[in-house]
């Protein structure tokens, strides 16, 4: 089997493109860059190849957003930017694609480099160059966002947070060239790192699973 370009999208953003996320369940994807803007594109079915752009979430950030993460049920989509803030958007309308930024989540000192919601829901995660991560509880019926705990041990810039499909269990990958795993230790009532991956010899750019 081989494989072939279906389509390209020209000019989808002015500069570049940092980071697309799928909808969990529908024909969309979300796209973010540099140029401070979140594209949504959809098609008529997961099939097609057809992509449009439907809508442009701008005015929120100040700098380059740098990473997108739908929740589970694809209701929200968070977004990390380079100003050191997280915005949450709340899918309005299914049918015609439109957003509205909820709120902003403030905390980190420097660029947050990526976000992650948690499979139970209860959680939403996001790392930053200030070698933080912070684990936000998540109250979707009244859309509050409170922080539950900072989390500090790795040594340097933090890329990537990817919670695990299965369970409430974070990963992180940093430029100190490792991979921290967090859970919530009931004995200390607070999170704790698990177990380190040291087996890279650079930067831990992106996990999935």
């Amino acid at each position: 089997m081989s494989l072939s370009l279906i389509q390209t999208i020209p000019n989808a953003h002015t500069e570049f493109i940092w980071n697309v996320k799928f909808h969990p369940s529908l024909p969309i994807i979300a796209s973010c860059g540099s140029d401070k803007t979140i594209s949504i594109w959809s098609t008529s079915s997961i099939s097609s190849s057809n992509y449009i752009k439907k809508s442009v979430l701008s005015n929120t950030h100040s700098r380059t957003i740098r990473s997108l993460n739908w929740d589970v049920n694809g209701n929200y989509l968070a977004a990390a930017s380079m100003d050191s803030l997280i915005s949450i958007w709340k899918l309005t309308s299914k049918t015609e694609l439109t957003f509205e930024c909820i709120t902003t989540l403030e905390g980190h000192e420097n660029e947050v480099k990526s976000v992650s919601w948690s499979t139970s829901g209860n959680y939403l995660a996001s790392c930053s160059r200030d070698k933080t991560i912070w684990i936000w509880d998540v109250d979707v019926d009244t859309t509050d966002f409170s922080c539950n705990s900072v989390l500090q041990g790795h040594t340097q810039d933090i890329k990537i947070v990817k919670w695990s499909p299965r369970e409430d269990a974070l990963f992180s990958g940093s430029f100190d060239d490792t991979i921290k795993i967090w859970k919530y230790d009931n004995s200390q009532d607070d999170w704790s790192c698990i177990n380190t991956l040291t087996h890279h010899r650079g930067t831990v750019w992106c996990i999935d699973f």
